[in-house]
């Protein structure tokens, strides 16, 4: 045998590969959830999209309205007014993505321009995926009433519903400020 064709690799053998490094990405892409969200957020982006990366377990009242727009400058608020319980403003902008997960929307909730509250409606295809991140992010949450999940940050607490109820319409993610967690925890309590 000569050292050329002890390194020859058979034609079989090379179409079997060439279809595996065609397929493979494609299967990945296209059948698997982490490839699927991965394609979604390339495709919202791609779109125009803002996407917001933020930490939760540093996330505290002290993010005025100035402060969150410096650190998320690509995503245009709109702002106004408006008297609700979590606040006396409220911000809202459409988004592509949060924390790497496709989403809808985010509100922001202030009181005398203090951050109160933040709700963020997320693509529910993705509700296992953010579960699992929060999780790690987060540490492992506490059962709260009704299926609630929720995280305490220190600052705050985070919560989202641990199963999609079926005729959920956005499923969303709240955290609340340590003062608006104590009021509900309050408000619970005389119930």
């Amino acid at each position: 045998m000569t050292k050329a064709n002890r390194f020859k690799l058979p034609s079989l053998y090379k179409r079997l590969m060439a279809v595996i490094i065609v397929i493979g990405p494609i299967y990945w892409l296209m059948l698997t959830e982490d490839g699927r969200r991965r394609t979604d957020l390339v495709v919202l982006y791609l779109a125009g999209e803002p996407t917001v990366e933020l930490r939760l377990d540093t996330l505290a009242p002290a993010a005025s309205e100035e402060r969150f727009r410096e650190f998320v400058p690509d995503v245009e608020w709109q702002c106004e007014n408006t008297r609700t319980p979590l606040g006396e403003r409220t911000c809202m902008s459409p988004i592509g993505s949060f924390n790497d997960t496709p989403a809808h929307y985010m509100v922001l909730y202030y009181e005398e321009n203090a951050l109160q509250a933040m709700k963020v409606a997320y693509r529910d295809d993705y509700h296992d995926w953010l579960t699992a991140q929060l999780g790690r992010m987060l540490g492992q949450p506490a059962s709260g009433e009704n299926g609630v999940l929720q995280w305490n940050t220190g600052n705050g607490l985070v919560l989202m519903q641990e199963e999609l109820p079926p005729d959920s319409e956005k499923p969303t993610l709240m955290w609340l400020s340590a003062e608006q967690a104590r009021k509900r925890t309050a408000a619970m309590n005389r119930l």
